[in-house]
């Protein structure tokens, strides 16, 4: 899909949360590494580009899916 098709992003900073978020129907759309002082840490940004509401992971607790959806709103 076109980037253009992205209607959500989120970032995360290990490979074990990216695999669940892909397993889960997002798509990579960027990685990188954030340096900090001496130190180098992988970034991963990834897109929601289906019609239907995003599905998390379950590594996110519920209070945060709750803040994301309330400062993204509905995508309905």
């Amino acid at each position: 899909m076109s980037i253009e098709n992205t209607k959500l992003t989120t970032e995360v900073d290990s490979s074990r949360e990216v695999n669940q978020y892909l397993q889960n129907g997002w798509t990579l759309l960027l990685s990188y590494a954030h340096h900090t002082h001496d130190t180098q840490e992988p970034r991963f940004v990834l897109g929601w580009q289906n019609d239907s509401e995003p599905v998390y992971p379950e590594l996110l607790d519920r209070w945060e899916r709750e803040e994301i959806q309330r400062n993204t709103g509905s995508l309905r």
